[in-house]
C-alpha cells in the first residue's frame, strides 16, 4: 500500500524497510534480519515471509522503485490494457478516482487509501464493497506511527528516571555502609586506646 507514514518501517529497528524520498516503501534484504515485525505493524497485512529462503526474507512491492525513480511507470500501470491500473501524482490520482466515482453510480462512494492510516501511495475504487473484497474497513485516520510515538517518546525520559534512581539509591547505600564502616574503626580504636 506504501503508505505516506508506513507503520511496517517504524517497526523495523534495523531500516530493512524505509519510505524513500519518492514514495515508494522500499525494502533492503542485506539490512532484514527476519524478525517480522513488519509483518505485525502493517494494518494491511502486505509484507510475507519467504519461508522457503535459508535466511528468510520479507517480501512486498516496492512500487518499481527502479522504473519509478527514473520516471516510468510502474510496470502493472504499464501493462494494463484498460487503463484500470494508472499510476501518478497522488493528488492527481485522487482527483480521477473521485471523477469516476462520481460519473458512474455503480462505484462505491470511497476511495480507498485516500485517508486510512494517514493515506497510502497505492488507491483503490470498486464496485463492491471493501469488505467484501478482504479489505480492512476498520481503520483509522491517524498513521500507526504516531500512536507508538505517543508510547515511545516516553522511553527515554523514563529510562533516564530509573537510571537515576539506581544511581541515587547506590550512591546513599554506598554512603551509609561508609559510614557504618568509619562508626566501625572508631570505636575500634576508642577500644585500643581505652
Amino acid at each position: 500500500m506504501h503508505c505516506l507514514e508506513p507503520a511496517c518501517a517504524s517497526a523495523c529497528f534495523v531500516a530493512a524497510l524505509r519510505k524513500s524520498e519518492a514514495g515508494p516503501v522500499v525494502y533492503d534484504a542485506d539490512r532484514c534480519i527476519g524478525c517480522r515485525y513488519c509483518m505485525m505493524a502493517c494494518p494491511f497485512g502486505v509484507p510475507t515471509f519467504d519461508w522457503e529462503s535459508a535466511l528468510g526474507r520479507i517480501q512486498k512491492c516496492d512500487l518499481c522503485a527502479d522504473r519509478t525513480s527514473n520516471g516510468g511507470a510502474t510496470a502493472c500501470a504499464e501493462a494494463c490494457p484498460s487503463g484500470t491500473v494508472t499510476f501518478g501524482h497522488r493528488g492527481e490520482l485522487i482527483a480521477e478516482a473521485w471523477r469516476r466515482i462520481d460519473s458512474d453510480d455503480a462505484y462505491v462512494r470511497h476511495v480507498y487509501g485516500e485517508h486510512e492510516v494517514g493515506g497510502t501511495s497505492v488507491l483503490y475504487i470498486s464496485d463492491v464493497p471493501f469488505e467484501a473484497l478482504g479489505f480492512a474497513t476498520t481503520l483509522p485516520d491517524v498513521p500507526l506511527p504516531e500512536y507508538t510515538w505517543k508510547v515511545t517518546r516516553l522511553i527515554p525520559p523514563v529510562a533516564a528516571t530509573i537510571v537515576a534512581s539506581i544511581a541515587t539509591l547506590y550512591v546513599r547505600r554506598r554512603r551509609y555502609l561508609l559510614d557504618d564502616e568509619h562508626a566501625g574503626i572508631s570505636e575500634a580504636v576508642e577500644e585500643v586506646t581505652t
